[in-house]
């Protein structure tokens, strides 16, 4: 499920979106008691974004639970491979709602520790027969040698639990390809915030809002799309796919909000007048005297 968040003051309006559903279920807000605004003023452009529904432990739903609870063994010693000891104290875990991979459980591990540091890693558990897959994110807020974003793990997991069919309609122009780079960018950065409309953010004004690109010399997809990571900062993921939806290569770029200049009242430009012009010089021909012309020969 995806869900679009619409920043309005400190407030927040989530909208509900079935991706994998013809039409999309939308919650209004109830409208207000009194306008202040003039009617002649359009209101103000809303930033909004986008996500996957995560829901904490303590709200798994009771099936979900026991399928954790049957593969805890094999999800503890995946972790252990990577360097994650969840028999430590203080982990806990998110699951978020993937349509792209409707068989697996899409956990986030994570711990805190006092320095502020945290370690986080996701966990692929299939609902059914299948191994547990980890995808390694951060250790104390530090990246493993190749960062999760990019890693020919993460790459090969992802297209390893997408079923193909799926993967195969969502690369098409009017398939639900969003969704399926929401959820790789989940697996790899934990809780991706993807830009969908910029509003009167100026911070903003440069960062790319979801685009599905398609090229005349090769069948294969780019996906590009944002994702408001921290305040005055934004990643712009680049996703690149092949003709049957399968993730190729991908790379995500850090970069700060715009800032607009603005000038102040001692910087404002002076007009500087410009001198008085001068009347062009005209030489007049005596009365009754033509000037010479000279015949070219023929």
């Amino acid at each position: 499920m995806l869900i679009a968040k619409r920043k309005s003051g400190g407030a927040a309006l989530a909208i509900v979106m079935a991706l994998l559903a013809p039409a999309a279920a939308f919650i209004a807000p109830q409208a207000p008691a009194q306008q202040t605004r003039p009617a002649d003023t359009p209101p103000p452009l809303k930033t909004q974004y986008l996500q996957l529904e995560h829901r904490p432990s303590s709200q798994i739903d009771p099936a979900d639970a026991s399928v954790i609870r049957k593969k805890q063994r094999e999800i503890t010693a995946e972790a252990a491979f990577f360097g994650y000891d969840l028999k430590a104290p203080e982990w806990d875990y998110d699951k978020s709602s993937c349509p792209a991979m409707p068989d697996e459980l899409v956990l986030h591990y994570r711990r805190q520790f006092g320095s502020g540091s945290a370690s986080l890693f996701t966990a692929l558990v299939p609902r059914g027969a299948g191994r547990v897959y980890v995808v390694p994110i951060l250790y104390r807020n530090a990246t493993p040698f190749r960062s999760a974003t990019g890693s020919e793990r993460s790459i090969a997991v992802f297209n390893r639990v997408v079923p193909a069919d799926i993967a195969a309609q969502a690369i098409d122009p009017n398939g639900k390809w969003l969704a399926l780079a929401l959820c790789y960018a989940d697996i790899v950065y934990g809780n991706a915030n993807v830009l969908n409309h910029a509003g009167s953010e100026v911070g903003l004004s440069r960062a790319p809002t979801p685009l599905l690109r398609l090229s005349e010399e090769h069948p294969g997809r780019s996906i590009v799309f944002t994702d408001r990571n921290a305040p005055g900062q934004y990643l712009v993921f680049d996703l690149t796919l092949n003709d049957k939806g399968r993730l190729i290569a991908a790379n995500a770029v850090q970069l700060s909000d715009y800032v607009a200049k603005i000038r102040t009242g001692g910087e404002q430009p002076t007009e500087k007048p410009l001198p008085p012009g001068k009347e062009p010089t005209v030489k007049t021909l005596p009365p009754q005297q033509e000037p010479a012309v000279v015949p070219r020969p023929q």
